[in-house]
């Protein structure tokens, strides 16, 4: 993010010049008063009004030309911020919620849209017309030293409230927008199981426990709110009050021939320009401590990034060697000292009881999860060497709770890319789901929604199981593959594996269904996150044979 935020700094750089000259010329209007009061009036000279007036209109013309073309630089920067940050968000939210440590951080666009909306709006430009304050304060001065002294202590009176603001509702706005985001993700998954919610009619439950961070935010968000209200408030009062002791300071001046009528209101317009910006910024206060929030997070996200630059590595063959490979999760061991080794082509069937760390095993094997010890190798490189760009289309994977997107079949089998019908076809065919999408309303067109609800669960695995297929995989995994399948689709994926042993695909597979190890080339049983038995598939059901059968 900091990286970013230099390249921003044209943007702002300026914006601060503009500011400069929009805030010189906002001092026309009193300097125009002070002239009509003190020079016009006095003289009755009418060439000189029309002077002065041009002049001042003139000014302002070029004043509102320089906010406008400030307004658009902000609002560029806001563009810039959303195109920039866009991609790199939603690639690290999902690499994020891949994690085995996940932060469940989910709401990254709308942190974009925070910033983006807080550079484009009144709270920006209360900032760049903050610096320029003691440009105010100057010209008070050189109308009247005690005017001016008046103004600085009006000022420092804004600021002390400033801060007070935020620290008095800063740390409560913060806490109040996690305590959000958590009921918000608590909804969110109500929504997702709304089956299961409503057909055991956990409503209830699920509200209860929605209304306890719910009911923090209230109170944390209404404590907030209070002491902003109170604040701004006063500070609005305090420069109505300024406006009284501006004006009753110039009228003892003007007793005491020290001033003029025009010095009077002068400053008082000028006091209200100076003090404007502060105010403007409490008013604002609750968009700046989001603005910043958001900024925060965006960058623990960016700052947890892979930045190492990936060497680029020919397609690779399929081989894949798991040398001594371990998982904990807060010191709790899930895998320990798993080795195997697979040559390009090689199937092997993966069982045992569940709970065994079967799944976790296919996401170190996929580099999803980072290995605590230990290296999953791909064609001798360790899998998190490769791009994984590079390395996507090379890579299926099945796992065991299939989702689609919203789009179309073919864009969902051709993995939310560009489409090529003929690969679509030919995986879809491969899947044994191609004559079932010719009979769908709008064939391979047919939208299926969010998590492809219309279709049955079968047919969702049989479309995940094309898009597993999809292009020239070279080593795929699959995670209960035949979950859903009744017997027309399991025959179709014993189908599949044969095709993919054809083409010297490396296939890993979790099952326990014999007819679908049967075609297994080699069978691994994990055992409470240790290899229990490997080696060639009958050479292992020999060994299992005494045995309870092992289950998925």
């Amino acid at each position: 993010m900091k990286a970013f935020l230099k390249q921003l700094m044209r943007f702002f750089g300026f914006a601060f010049f503009f500011s400069l000259f929009i805030n010189t010329l906002q001092l026309v209007f009193p300097i125009y008063m002070l002239l009509i009061f003190d020079k016009v009036l006095v003289s009755r000279s009418l060439p000189t009004l029309i002077t002065v007036t041009i002049g001042a209109l003139l000014a302002l013309v070029v004043m509102a030309l320089l906010d406008f073309l400030r307004s658009r630089l902000l609002v560029r920067a806001g563009v810039a911020v959303d195109r920039r940050l866009t991609k790199p968000v939603i690639t690290e939210m999902v690499r994020d919620a891949a994690r085995i440590d996940s932060k469940s951080y989910r709401e990254g666009i709308l942190d974009i849209n925070t910033m983006r909306n807080f550079l484009a709006g009144n709270a920006a430009f209360s900032f760049f017309d903050l610096p320029w304050v003691p440009i105010y304060l100057f010209a008070i001065f050189c109308m009247n030293m005690w005017l001016g002294w008046l103004a600085v202590a009006g000022a420092c009176v804004l600021l002390i409230l400033g801060l007070a603001q935020e620290f008095l509702t800063g740390p409560r706005f913060t806490l109040a927008k996690t305590m959000e985001r958590q009921s918000g993700q608590l909804i969110n998954l109500g929504l997702r199981n709304a089956e299961v919610i409503t057909g055991m009619h956990m409503q209830p439950g699920l509200i209860g426990h929605w209304e306890r961070p719910h009911e923090q935010t209230l109170y944390l968000q209404t404590n907030a709110y209070r002491f902003s209200g109170i604040l701004n408030s006063i500070s609005r009062s305090f420069r109505a009050g300024m406006q009284i002791f501006v004006y009753g300071l110039g009228a003892y001046l003007v007793l005491e021939n020290q001033g003029t009528v025009g010095t009077i209101i002068a400053a008082s317009v000028i006091t209200r320009q100076a003090l404007n910006p502060v105010e403007q910024i409490m008013n604002t206060w609750k968009q700046t401590v989001e603005a910043r929030a958001a900024y925060m997070r965006l960058d623990a996200l960016l700052g947890a990034a892979d930045t190492r630059e990936h060497m680029e590595l020919p397609e690779p063959a399929g081989k894949i060697d798991a040398e001594a490979v371990g998982l904990a999760v807060s010191g709790r061991p899930i895998l320990g000292n798993v080795s195997f080794a697979l040559e390009p082509g090689e199937s092997m069937g993966l069982i045992g009881p569940s709970g065994a760390g079967k799944s976790s095993l296919c996401r170190l094997l996929l580099g999803i999860w980072p290995s605590t010890s230990g290296k999953v190798r791909l064609d001798g490189a360790d899998i998190f060497s490769w791009n994984k760009d590079m390395l996507g289309p090379y890579i299926g994977y099945l796992p065991q709770d299939v989702e689609l997107f919203a789009g179309t079949i073919s864009e969902n089998i051709a993995r939310m890319g560009e489409v090529d019908s003929a690969k679509v076809v030919e995986a879809a065919t491969l899947a044994g789901i191609h004559e079932i999408i010719l009979r769908l309303p709008q064939g391979y067109d047919t939208q299926i929604g969010d998590l492809g609800m219309q279709l049955s669960g079968g047919q969702r695995q049989l479309v995940g199981l094309a898009r597993v297929f999809y292009g020239q995989p070279r080593f795929v995994i699959l995670d209960e593959p035949n979950s859903n399948l009744d017997e027309r689709g399991e025959r179709a994926l014993v189908q599949a594996l044969a095709t993919l042993k054809e083409r010297a695909v490396t296939t890993i597979m979790v099952t326990h269904k014999p007819s679908l190890l049967s075609s297994m080339d080699k069978v691994l049983v994990l055992k409470d996150g240790q290899v229990a038995l490997f080696g060639p598939r009958d050479e292992v059901f020999r060994a299992l044979a005494p045995q309870a059968p092992a289950t998925a």
